[in-house]
């Protein structure tokens, strides 16, 4: 009886599986983006993935995602071709799975680089503990989407795994992102003149008329359940709340931080 042949997918098939965990992502020093959308977002914002997996015949089957193989085909990258129920168990039923693609962990920037990357006055986006991986996609989401120059991660916050770059649609591709520690954000922003804003559900001053120099401005928002710690809101420059009704007690996270982002654009350019 003959031996059964090797796989040759199955290694990367391990690979991709493994980051979808933090260490595995730590230990291959990569993260994973389903779908043809991100893969063409991705190469499109100039990020070349390491290798692709995809479910056999779907370049056939989808000519948009023929022609994006083709093209990383001429960049010099594997593309590997897999069972689509072998890549259908792998991730967990969602279609956008048939289309795998690998991409190397970018090196965390220096914050000051960061911070100067784009000229004065800039708005940043800085997420503590945020542990929830869709907040995280959509938070940076909506950083790029109210123009924010950078996105900053404290913690528990992971703009990297699967579901936060699933749900960032791309985003996660075009917004700068950094990882940094409290006393080194608050060093940095003070020694840079950039002034620490913290999102807060009660005891802020009113959003729509606190008031805040006319710069570089840090927009902090915190845990979903537990929102900032005491320490960093004595930290920030100052702090802002959002009216609400009486019938809940806060905003998502997400809408937190679209609302600020907002009214800290729009006062910038007015």
């Amino acid at each position: 009886m003959a031996e059964p042949q090797p796989r040759d997918w199955a290694p990367l098939f391990e690979r991709v599986r493994r980051v979808a965990t933090a260490k595995g992502r730590a230990i291959e020093g990569a993260f994973v983006a389903e779908g043809r959308r991100l893969l063409e977002r991705a190469l499109r914002a100039g990020w070349v993935p390491r290798e692709v997996i995809v479910a056999e015949g779907a370049g056939e089957q989808d000519p948009s995602l023929g022609v994006l193989l083709a093209e990383l085909a001429t960049l010099g990258r594997q593309v590997w071709h897999a069972p689509e129920a072998a890549l259908l168990e792998l991730s967990e039923g969602r279609r956008a799975g048939l289309v795998a693609s690998l991409f190397d962990l970018p090196p965390n920037p220096p914050l000051p680089a960061l911070l100067r990357a784009r000229p004065a006055p800039a708005v940043f986006l800085v997420l503590i503990d945020v542990e929830e991986p869709g907040n995280v996609g959509a938070l940076i989401r909506t950083g790029l989407a109210c123009g924010a120059a950078g996105l900053i991660c404290v913690g528990a916050t992971d703009p990297f795994h699967p579901k936060a770059v699933r749900t960032s649609l791309g985003s996660t591709f075009k917004l700068a992102i950094g990882r940094a520690s409290a006393p080194l954000l608050f060093d940095t922003l003070h020694a840079l003149g950039i002034h620490s804003l913290a999102a807060v559900a009660r005891e802020g001053s009113p959003l729509h008329v606190a008031s805040w120099p006319r710069g570089s401005v840090a927009v902090l928002v915190g845990n979903e359940a537990r929102g900032l710690p005491e320490a960093w809101r004595d930290a920030a420059d100052s702090r802002v709340s959002i009216d609400l009704c009486r019938a809940v007690d806060s905003f998502s996270v997400n809408a937190a931080a679209a609302i600020c982002l907002y009214e800290v654009q729009r006062r910038l350019m007015t």
